[in-house]
């Protein structure tokens, strides 16, 4: 996960590789190398869930900071997603023991990406339509959150948006919390292949500046 902010010609750069502060690699127990992925680093099969550890604490704390700062994120993402499969690309689990802040998931059964979130205990759930992404071929995939906007992109172009109820992130809790990569809420929202890296912390997307190894790449199943 890579978060950049740019400011003119200048380049103030924080970078957070998912895997690398989840400790996910090779020796983890549950994810195997997975071939034939479009990306140039390493992709794993998941297998058990259980043992998909979180987001170092630390590392997760600043990525929570600068979401703030930045009132919102780019996430980028090369996907190849199963038809009809649902995944959780990232989510952030509060304090208590089931409880979710907020998650983004693939909806293959419903052609949508849903930001889901909680505010003072409801769950709140805001879907683009229409995305297209689990067809089982590889997409680079913009996700943003500027202020109350939340959009998506394919490539260049301009998939869906919608206007958010409130600036959720404004909510968001470090303390007592796990971020986790493909790890679901629930079983059916795992994702089972993935190599997941970049976000973005910042406010402009131009997708001509999005460097090709900026991507969180994850295969449904």
């Amino acid at each position: 996960m890579s978060s950049k902010a740019h400011d003119g010609d200048r380049e103030d750069e924080m970078t957070f590789d998912l895997l690398q502060i989840s400790n996910i690699n090779r020796k983890t127990i549950g994810a195997k190398v997975f071939r034939g992925n479009i990306s140039s680093g390493p992709a794993y099969r998941f297998i058990r869930f259980d043992h998909i550890p979180p987001v170092n604490a630390e590392k997760a704390e600043q990525i929570i900071k600068l979401i703030q700062q930045n009132e919102g994120f780019i996430l980028t993402a090369t996907l190849k997603q199963d038809k009809k499969s649902r995944g959780t690309l990232l989510g952030l689990e509060g304090s208590g023991i089931s409880q979710r802040q907020f998650e983004i998931i693939s909806n293959g059964r419903d052609n949508t990406l849903e930001l889901s979130y909680w505010v003072d205990g409801f769950r709140k759930v805001f879907p683009l339509e229409d995305v297209d992404l689990a067809d089982s071929h590889w997409k680079n995939i913009t996700v943003q959150v500027t202020g109350e906007n939340y959009s998506l992109y394919v490539g260049c172009d301009l998939i869906d948006s919608l206007n958010l109820e409130e600036p959720f992130y404004e909510h968001l809790k470090a303390d007592n919390s796990r971020m986790y990569v493909v790890k679901g809420s629930v079983r059916e929202n795992h994702f089972r292949v993935g190599n997941l890296k970049e976000i973005y912390p910042k406010m402009t997307y131009d997708c001509q500046h999005n460097p090709k190894d900026a991507s969180l790449d994850v295969c449904g199943g």
